[in-house]
C-alpha cells in the first residue's frame, strides 16, 4: 500500500486553546484540543528527492515526500474554482509533507510508473478493470476556462510516452472550440485552468483512447460562461458525455444554471470539490461566506457528483485498496497548526436542491441527515495527488502557472473525467434521462468496489467517540458525527463518513468494470399454460424483479403475439383467448417501473 498515511499526527483530547489560520485567508481562535505528534519513520527515505529522477525499477520500500498545490488561482466572488492539484515534491519533515510511493505501489508486470511517479493510463485501466481501447461513436466534452494554446502538441507528446491511439486536432479525434462551439478561442490562460484542461483532455483519452473529445474553452471561469459551455456541449455539438472537474458555491446558483447542467439523454459529470465536507478546509466559515456549503454543479440533481478517493495499486498494477481522499482533519498536525488545507474529496447535504428518488428510497438514506435534499456524491474514483495521474503540459502561463513537462496531478477534477470516459466505453446513457439511476440500480453489485474506510469529515471518519464535536468550535458544519448545535452523536453520519452501501463521500462506490456502467431495470418473468385450446380464456401471471432502491413494477403491457391488442394491466395477471389453433404463439410482456424504466420477458404458447 502506499505509505501517504505514515506521517500523521494523533489527536490527545484535553483543554487549552490554540490560534488557527483559515485555511487561505484570515486568522480565527477556538477552544481546540492540544495535539502529540506522532511520527513513524519509514525503513528507507529518499527525502527531497523527485522521482522523476529516479529508475522506474526503484525500490519498493522508497519513499518521497509532496504537498499538494491547486493549479489554479483562488477565484474571486462569483467565480468557478478549478478543482486540479498537483503533487510537489518537497523535503522530509516539510509542514504538510505526506509520504508516499511512486505510482501507488505499482511495480513491474504489465504496469510501468510515469514519468513523474505518478499513475499511467495503463494503471487506470487495470486498477478499475477496463479495456481502454473501445469508445467509438462516443463523444466526450470537456468544459474548462480560457485557453490552452499547446494542448494539441502536449497531447501528443502524452500519446506518444504512454503508447495510447494518436488524439489530434489533425485526425479529428480532438476538436477545441469556444464556448458557444466557435473556433475564435477566448484569450490564453494567465490563471493556471490550462493545467486544469490538460489534466482532463489527458485523462479522458487515457481511458477512452476510441473517443472524440471536445474541448470547449469558456470565456472566463464565470458560472454563466461555464454553463453555456455545457448548453453548447449538449445541444448543437450532440456530446454524449460532459466533464465538468470545477465549481462554486450553491448560494451563487441561478436558475440558468441549474436548466444549463439539465440534458436528459447526456452523461454529465462534476466533481465534488477538493475541500472536504461543506469545504471545512476553509474552517466553516460563516455566512455570507461562500464556504460551509456544498458546490454547484455537482450537487445538480440532474448530474453525477464524482467524489474522491485515495488509489493503492499491488506491485502489479491491479487495485490493492481505495479509501476516501482526506489528508486533513485532526490527525493532520500542520493542517491544525499552520493552516496549510492537503485536500479532501468534496461534499454534503444541499440546501436547494431535492434528492432524486434513488437516493431517498435508499434503505439508509436516513443516516445521512439530508432530508428530501441531494447528496453528493453518486460515485467516486482516484482523486488524491498523491496517486495522481502523470501529465504532459507545456504551457507556462504569464502570472506563474505550474508547468514544466511531466508533472503529476489529482484531485477531484481527475476523478470527473475518469467516470465520463467510463461511461462512454459502456455506451453513454443509453437511453436513459438522468443515468445517475443506472449507477444505484447497480448499488452492492460485484460491479462496484465499496468504500468502506475513511470520510470526507474534519473527523476523516473517525466517529463521534474518537473524534469529539468539531462543530461547536462555532465555524458552522466541519463534520457530520454531530449536529450543528447539541452534544448528542448525528445520526447523519454517512453524510461523511465511508460506510457499507451508499454513503455521501464516494456514493454508490467505485468502478470494477464497466457493470455499474451498463443500463439496467425491471425484469419479469412469465408463468401459465403452455398449451391453450382456442375460444378458451386462460390466465398468465408474471414474477418481476426491479434493481432500483424502492423500485416496484407499476405497469405491465401484455402482446400477445396473435395480432389482437395488447392488454394492459396494473398488476402481474392478465387472461387471454386465443380464436386460432394449429399455431405457436410468443407472448411479449413489458413493464415500467416507477422509475420509468423498462424491462420485458418472453413465453411461448401452442394453440392446438
Amino acid at each position: 500500500m502506499a505509505l501517504d498515511h505514515i506521517a500523521q499526527a494523533e489527536e490527545a483530547r484535553g483543554g487549552g486553546r490554540r490560534v488557527f489560520p483559515r485555511g487561505r485567508a484570515r486568522w480565527m481562535t477556538f477552544a481546540v484540543a492540544p495535539l502529540a505528534v506522532l511520527l513513524v519513520a519509514p525503513t528507507v527515505t529518499s527525502a527531497g528527492a523527485s522521482p522523476a529522477s529516479s529508475s522506474t525499477a526503484a525500490p519498493a520500500t522508497t519513499t518521497y515526500y509532496a504537498v499538494g498545490k491547486p493549479v489554479c488561482q483562488p477565484a474571486t466572488a462569483h467565480r468557478a474554482q478549478c478543482y486540479a492539484m498537483r503533487r510537489v515534491e518537497v523535503k522530509e519533515g516539510t509542514p504538510g509533507a505526506r509520504a508516499y510511493e511512486v505510482a501507488a505501489g505499482a511495480r513491474g508486470g504489465s504496469s510501468t510508473i510515469g514519468p513523474a511517479g505518478g499513475l499511467t493510463p495503463g494503471d487506470l485501466g487495470t486498477a478499475y478493470g477496463v479495456t481502454t481501447t473501445g469508445g467509438t461513436g462516443q463523444t466526450v466534452a470537456v468544459v474548462d476556462a480560457y485557453n490552452d494554446p499547446d494542448i494539441n502538441t502536449d497531447l501528443q507528446t502524452f500519446d506518444s510516452q504512454y503508447g495510447l491511439a494518436t488524439c489530434s486536432t489533425s485526425n479529428g479525434c480532438l476538436t477545441v472550440l469556444n464556448e458557444t462551439g466557435g473556433t475564435t478561442l477566448p484569450a490564453n490562460d494567465t490563471t493556471g485552468w490550462s493545467v486544469e484542461e490538460t489534466l482532463d483532455v489527458e485523462a479522458v483519452h487515457s481511458v477512452c483512447q476510441g473517443c472524440n473529445i471536445i474541448l470547449l474553452e469558456a470565456n472566463s471561469q464565470s458560472p454563466a460562461d461555464l454553463a453555456t459551455a455545457v448548453n453548447t456541449a449538449a445541444t448543437t455539438l450532440d456530446a454524449t458525455e460532459i466533464s465538468n472537474s470545477y465549481g462554486f458555491p450553491e448560494s451563487t446558483a441561478t436558475t440558468s444554471d441549474v436548466a444549463a447542467y439539465n440534458h436528459p439523454g447526456v452523461v454529465i459529470t462534476a466533481s465534488t470539490g477538493d475541500d472536504g465536507y461543506y469545504d471545512f478546509d476553509y474552517l466553516g466559515e460563516a455566512s455570507p461566506s461562500p464556504y460551509n456549503q456544498d458546490n454547484f454543479p455537482a450537487a445538480f440533481n440532474t448530474v453525477i457528483a464524482v467524489g474522491g478517493t485515495s488509489l493503492y495499486l499491488s506491485q502489479t498494477g491491479t487495485r490493492q485498496s481505495e479509501t476516501v481522499w482526506n489528508d486533513d482533519g485532526p490527525k493532520d498536525y500542520w493542517e491544525q497548526n499552520f493552516g496549510e488545507p492537503l485536500g479532501a474529496g468534496g461534499g454534503g447535504c444541499s440546501t436547494t436542491i431535492s434528492a432524486q428518488k434513488w437516493q431517498t428510497k435508499l434503505s439508509v438514506w436516513s443516516s445521512t441527515g439530508c432530508g428530501t435534499f441531494r447528496s453528493e456524491a453518486d460515485i467516486a474514483a482516484d482523486a488524491d495527488y498523491l496517486t495522481g495521474l502523470d501529465i504532459y503540459d507545456t504551457y507556462s502561463c504569464a502570472s506563474g502557472c505550474i508547468s514544466s513537462g511531466w508533472i503529476t496531478v489529482g484531485g477531484t477534477s481527475l476523478s470527473s473525467p475518469i467516470i465520463s470516459s467510463l461511461f462512454a466505453l459502456a455506451g453513454g446513457a443509453q437511453g436513459v434521462n438522468y443515468p445517475a439511476l443506472t449507477l444505484y440500480g447497480h448499488l452492492g453489485s460485484t460491479s462496484l468496489y465499496d468504500v468502506t474506510t475513511g470520510g470526507n469529515g474534519y473527523c476523516d471518519g473517525e466517529g463521534a467517540a474518537q473524534c469529539g464535536d468539531w462543530n461547536l468550535a462555532g465555524d458552522g458544519i466541519l463534520d457530520c458525527d454531530y449536529p450543528k448545535t447539541g452534544s448528542t452523536p448525528s445520526v447523519g453520519d454517512r453524510a461523511c463518513d465511508a460506510l457499507k452501501g451508499y454513503d455521501g463521500p464516494t456514493g454508490v462506490g467505485t468502478p470494477q468494470g464497466l457493470g455499474a456502467f451498463a443500463k439496467t431495470g425491471p425484469t419479469a418473468k412469465i408463468a401459465g399454460p403452455k398449451s391453450v385450446t382456442p375460444g378458451t380464456t386462460e390466465t398468465w401471471t408474471a414474477t418481476t424483479t426491479d434493481p432500483f432502491p424502492a423500485g416496484t413494477v407499476t405497469s405491465y403491457s401484455w402482446n400477445w403475439g396473435d395480432g389482437t391488442a395488447a392488454t394492459v394491466t396494473t398488476t402481474g395477471k392478465a387472461t387471454h383467448d386465443y380464436a386460432t389453433g394449429g399455431v405457436s404463439e410468443t407472448i411479449t410482456l413489458t413493464v415500467t417501473d416507477n422509475y420509468g424504466a423498462k424491462g420485458s420477458g418472453t413465453y411461448g404458447v401452442t394453440v392446438t
